[in-house]
Parts: structure tokens; C-alpha cells; sequence
């Protein structure tokens, strides 16, 4: 059988309790990344060069999808960034200003991130599809939106999101 490009038992690999934060107010995506990279570089997810290259990956490809009931963002940069494979999911606390992906000019109001590290060339185009497949399942943005807890988000993300 061949090895997953996201790694070995790559379920287990991309999603971790301790990149799970809810209901945290951001003003904009720049507070989103500088709050959430000290926690990605002192776990051993990302390097040093890793807040500088997703803030400018995300002033140049914007990421925000119209998604319904719930926005999602998907903010991802480039492999050299991220020492190894992650999913950083946040549920903000009433809605960010993001910008919308393929229409720079349009902000949405996104209520979920889900910041993506990839180090695999290419190995992100599986995953995108699989994301953006429960992105559509309003029942499970729904139950995204209504969990108590991290363990029940990090439940959700891994019985829902098939890596």
C-alpha cells in the first residue's frame, strides 16, 4: 500500500487538540497570524519564516470561500514554511474581516479558519478537496459552530474530514 503523501497515518497527523482555539475575537487576519504562529513555531509545526510568508501568501491569494450557514478561511502558504504536516482549526468568536478568495476586492465575514501546513509538494490538493467537500455539509459546519468543547471539535474534524 502506498504511503499517503501527508505523511504516515496522516489522520492523526494533521489534526491536534492543541491546535483547536475557540471562540477568540481577532480585529483581522494579520492578529489571527501573529496570535496563532507562536503557537505553530514553539510546537515544531512551522519555522521562523512561517508569519512573514502566510501573511504575504494571504495580502496576494486571499482565501476566504462564501461558504454557508458558516464562512471558512483556508490560509495556507508554501512547504518551506512548516517543519511538519498540521491543521490549526479556529472558531472566532462572532465573525473576522477576510478577504474572499478569487475576489480580492470582497470581504467576507468568516466565522471558521482552517490554517493549513503542508510539506509535501502538491500534497495539498487531496486535502483541499476533501476540506472543501464537508465545507458544503451544513450540518457539519453546524455541528462545528455548536461544540462545547476541543475534544468535540477535534471529534468532529476527524470522523468528518476522512485524510
Amino acid at each position: 500500500m502506498m504511503e499517503d503523501k501527508m505523511g504516515n497515518d496522516s489522520k492523526d497527523q494533521m489534526f491536534f487538540n492543541e491546535l483547536i482555539l475557540l471562540d477568540k475575537d481577532f480585529a483581522d487576519s494579520d492578529q489571527f497570524f501573529e496570535f496563532t504562529f507562536p503557537i505553530l513555531k514553539n510546537g515544531g509545526y512551522v519555522n521562523h519564516s512561517f508569519l512573514e510568508a502566510i501573511k504575504q501568501r494571504e495580502s496576494t491569494f486571499p482565501t476566504a470561500l462564501p461558504t454557508e450557514p458558516y464562512v471558512v478561511a483556508i490560509p495556507h502558504t508554501d512547504i518551506e514554511h512548516v517543519i511538519r504536516p498540521f491543521i490549526f482549526f479556529t472558531r472566532v468568536k462572532g465573525t473576522i474581516p477576510w478577504r474572499e478568495m478569487a475576489n480580492n476586492d470582497h470581504v467576507l465575514d468568516v466565522n471558521f479558519i482552517f490554517l493549513l501546513g503542508f510539506n509535501q509538494k502538491d500534497g495539498h490538493i487531496d486535502l483541499l478537496q476533501k476540506l472543501m467537500s464537508s465545507f458544503v455539509n451544513s450540518c457539519f459546519l453546524d455541528a462545528l459552530n455548536q461544540a462545547k468543547t476541543q475534544h468535540e471539535i477535534f471529534t468532529l474534524l476527524t470522523s468528518n474530514i476522512h485524510l
